[in-house]
């Protein structure tokens, strides 16, 4: 059973998580509906009405969401180093097939994350509260929270395969800084008053889904090697 679970975990947690987004989706479109304006509904409006109010009342939003589009475009910048990365290794190694295989699977999770922000451009569940009237905007989820979030997470992950430092205490401080950006990133876009509550809260379901997800694939494809001791170097 355990061995089970070290083989397959990742991929029943993400699954899991994925039954949990598509629930909560369907709630969304089913619980608490009402009226909004322009001829769209919106789910759970007891709370995202009372949340938005809140929001509203702090009257920060603007600064928020200019701070939250920061932080998402500097996530575009760790794509930008881990490429640039990658070049110098096919340069060195001259051939695509010799490149380190955790390459191959942030380009698959980067090609996932943007599919999904296709879909749900496509598949409009909700319309942003600050819509105009001629230019409804959908924003379930949080394409801020899921793709800023993602590639952070993506990278980081990524990076400390490849770099694998030596000092034990580098690692957890790294995912520790990650965190605290990812959850920057879904503070400053809640505060921005550009979302509703539940368009953050599945935006936060589908980054643990898929992150999950990109784990278990990047451990079955690109293993890390075991350390060598040195008595045996």
């Amino acid at each position: 059973m355990m061995s089970f679970m070290k083989k397959y975990g990742y991929f029943i947690a993400s699954a899991s998580l994925l039954l949990v987004f598509i629930i909560f989706t369907i709630l969304v479109k089913t619980v608490d509906v009402h009226y909004y304006y322009n001829n769209t509904y919106v789910g759970f409006y007891s709370m995202n009405s009372k949340f938005g109010e809140l929001v509203t009342n702090f009257g920060k939003y603007e600064p928020m969401g200019k701070m939250s589009d920061i932080i998402l475009y500097l996530s575009f910048g760790y794509i930008l180093i881990l490429f640039i990365f990658a070049i110098i290794e096919l340069i060195k190694k001259k051939s695509f097939k010799k490149l380190n295989m955790n390459y191959y699977v942030a380009l698959g999770g980067y090609v996932l994350v943007a599919a999904l922000y296709v879909i749900f451009e496509i598949v409009k569940v909700n319309y942003s509260p600050d819509s105009l009237a001629d230019k409804l905007k959908p924003s379930y989820p949080s394409s801020h929270v899921f793709i800023g979030c993602m590639f952070y997470l993506i990278n980081t992950f990524t990076a400390m395969k490849l770099l694998k430092p030596e000092k034990e205490w580098i690692k957890p401080l790294v995912f520790i800084a990650t965190g605290v950006i990812c959850v920057l990133l879904v503070f400053t876009r809640t505060m921005s008053a550009k979302h509703w509550l539940s368009d953050i809260i599945a935006s936060i379901i589908l980054v643990s889904c898929v992150y999950t997800l990109f784990i278990g694939v990047s451990h079955k494809l690109a293993p890390e090697a075991p350390k060598i001791k040195e008595s045996e170097e």
